[in-house]
């Protein structure tokens, strides 16, 4: 991965007066636009030209008040006669342009990209979605287990792979711009009482429901909830909206014994939910979820699925010694290691949780839309180096 830094000096100095064309399938809200118009920022704050062609969506005015330039194209063609049409027209929009390197973003459009680029003689640069992907000038991967992976398989191409970020918008994450006068209106909301610690499920998907409730009543049959000092309440947040009359939850708590431990609540702001725990959970597919809860201070606890095995968003034990852990990793199949992970987490003193919350926020900052930015900068500016 690209040293923190020393790159951004660099890429002004290498990327002012670039013409640089990002493609994407449509700018609307997602992970992929959001990257999109950020690295536009940073590219128009650097002194580039920061093009972006796709199909339109309501992020185009967002993208243009920040400095891009945005070119409609259908990328997304299916109709033979039209890519082949595509092909051409790419070509043509990035000489007219006068387009020195091109970043397609996802699959959509490849051989259009690759078309365009191979004419002009200019870089192409893509994200990792397959083999096909490895014909690019650069691949970016977005994890170091994919990297590592292909690295392995591909020794021979190592020199095209870089480390990518899928960046998380921070700015509103700061435990210190939080009211707590909003904390407690949060709490009451929920018919919490202000000396009650929470464990809080953010946004995991339905089928690990089980899982947490498992998790309680292990700590239940330990007495760990009757114990005064703890006062614990683990509280299940559904989506803003959602029935909670629906379902079996209910009938699920009842069967476990835990009517007087265990919540499901609807909503609520999700960074005062955070601010508010004892411990928060989140699902390792959402990468988003426990980058902002360690931002926000809060001790936080992934939940993995059998599909997301590498987890880089927390620090744990063994992976990094006690005294650089940010949180806790929970296998799939774990519900005691989740028992445990919040028995650890509510018995830290002010001190502990303290310097775990500092640790957890600068790590968080790894994950950043600025570090995104930097990255994708630094990726570009390499081609432009002997030049």
């Amino acid at each position: 991965m690209t040293p923190w830094g020393e790159e951004e000096i660099a890429n002004h100095q290498l990327l002012s007066g670039r013409t640089i064309l990002q493609l994407i399938p449509a700018l609307d809200p997602g992970p992929d636009a959001f990257a999109c118009i950020e690295a536009a920022a940073a590219l128009d704050e650097a002194g580039a030209r920061a093009l972006v062609a796709g199909g339109e969506g309501p992020l185009v005015s967002e993208l243009q008040a920040r400095g891009g330039v945005f070119l409609p194209f259908d990328l997304t063609a299916r109709n033979p006669l039209t890519a082949t049409f595509n092909r051409s027209r790419l070509a043509a929009l990035a000489e007219s342009e006068g387009v020195e390197l091109i970043h397609l973003r996802g699959d959509a459009g490849f051989a259009v990209a690759l078309h365009a680029a191979r004419k002009l003689r200019i870089p192409l640069v893509a994200e990792d979605f397959g083999p096909a992907a490895l014909v690019a000038d650069t691949t970016i991967f977005f994890s170091q287990e994919a990297l590592g992976q292909a690295e392995a398989v591909w020794p021979h191409l190592a020199g095209r792979f870089v480390r990518g970020l899928k960046g998380v918008d921070l700015r509103d994450c700061s435990a210190q711009d939080i009211d707590p006068a909003r904390v407690g209106k949060l709490r009451e909301s929920w018919g919490v009482r202000p000396h009650e610690r929470l464990v809080v499920a953010l946004d995991l998907p339905d089928d690990r429901r089980k899982f947490f409730l498992v998790a309680a009543a292990q700590l239940a049959r330990k007495n760990f909830f009757e114990n005064e000092a703890q006062e614990v309440r683990f509280v299940w947040r559904d989506s803003d909206g959602a029935d909670l009359t629906s379902g079996s939850f209910e009938a699920e708590t009842r069967q476990l014994g835990l009517d007087r431990h265990v919540l499901r609540v609807a909503g609520g702001e999700r960074a005062v939910a955070c601010v508010a725990s004892a411990l928060v959970a989140a699902p390792a597919a959402e990468t988003r979820l426990g980058v902002e809860a360690q931002a926000l201070g809060a001790p936080t606890a992934v939940l993995q699925s059998a599909v997301d095995q590498s987890v880089e968003a927390v620090l744990a034990t063994p992976q990094v010694d006690l005294s650089r852990r940010t949180g806790w990793i929970i296998p799939p199949d774990s519900p005691s290691g989740f028992a445990r992970a919040a028995e650890e987490a509510l018995r830290l003193g002010a001190t502990a949780r303290e310097r775990m919350a500092l640790r957890a926020s600068e790590h968080a900052r790894a994950f950043s839309s600025e570090r995104m930015s930097a990255l994708t900068l630094a990726t570009y500016a390499r081609h432009f180096r002997a030049t």
